[in-house]
């Protein structure tokens, strides 16, 4: 009897301190992950594919990366070739009747922006720009919504509970956009360089001009780019200079060294961040820091 009741208790501590997750999510790139971490709470498992620290542009999944992918009930990606040696992989899951949303193929033609990048035949390719999870609007207006239609289709009894979640994250991203918004109005036309454009949609939003430094995937600028770039910074109205923490950071250091235009860095994944509002406020404050020359 006294084995018993000493198993009883152990049993229901046990049973509750261990939550058994009947819906499993994955996202694909860590802003994703975050934002989906928000909206479901402690009604599913949320993974994780590609560290904040990684480029997507180059990830090549591993084993593990697989089987976690085969084990999900829903697959987020960004889709618009970010996540491209992955895409054999999500295509094939789909065939088989898994759920995966690719949420940038599900916005408006005419948000997406293009990039060019030089090919080896010197001649320029157009390829759209991925990273629309930095424009706060964007993320209200559609990110957000696709995503809790996504995951109300597989969890139709959580529905209201998303949906609630939903709209405290959209009202906060809405706050934000009115600081950011507030913040860089006076900024208006200005010209900001970029390491690489991930930042494109979340300039443009604000009406400043982006100058990237490095266009395409891997690349490096070569010592005649390196100096036009000087000699751009210049002569035009350049407020800031940032390298990214996912990218080379050679020609941005070689550009700050030889002008006096002030410089930080940016982080469009979100490495160490604990939900979207942080990862967009920590890169606005860094914004701020080197607009405002501190």
């Amino acid at each position: 009897m006294t084995r018993r009741v000493i198993l009883i208790p152990f049993l229901l501590i046990t049973l509750l301190s261990g939550t058994v997750f009947s819906l499993r999510i994955v996202a694909t790139i860590n802003p994703y992950y975050l934002i989906v971490k928000e909206i479901v709470g402690q009604n599913a498992q949320v993974d994780l594919l590609i560290g904040p620290g990684q480029n997507p542009h180059i990830f090549s999944p591993k084993i593990s990366d697989i089987r976690r992918l085969d084990g999900a009930d829903l697959v987020i990606a960004n889709g618009l070739d970010l996540e491209i040696f992955l895409e054999r992989h999500l295509d094939d899951l789909a065939s088989r009747g898994k759920t995966v949303v690719y949420i940038g193929n599900l916005l408006p033609k005419e948000l997406i922006m293009e990039k060019e990048e030089q090919n080896e035949e010197q001649e320029h390719d157009h390829h759209v720009n991925p990273h629309i999870w930095l424009d706060p609007v964007i993320l209200t207006d559609y990110v957000i919504p696709f995503l809790v239609e996504a995951l109300s289709e597989i969890a139709p009894e959580k529905s209201g509970y998303f949906s609630a979640n939903a709209a405290q994250l959209i009202d906060d991203l809405q706050e934000f956009d009115e600081e950011a918004n507030s913040y860089l109005e006076k900024f208006r036309g200005s010209v900001v360089i970029v390491a690489h454009p991930s930042f494109t949609y979340f300039f443009r939003r604000y009406g400043l001009r982006l100058e990237p430094v490095l266009e395409g995937i891997g690349d490096e600028p070569t010592i005649g780019e390196i100096k036009k770039l000087v000699d751009f910074v210049r002569g035009e109205k350049v407020v800031g200079i940032f390298a990214e923490y996912q990218h080379s950071k050679r020609a941005i250091d070689i550009l700050t060294a030889e002008t006096s235009v002030r410089h930080g860095e940016l982080d469009s994944l979100g490495i160490s961040m604990s939900g979207i509002i942080e990862l967009l406020q920590w890169n606005l404050g860094e914004i701020k820091r080197v607009f405002d020359g501190e």
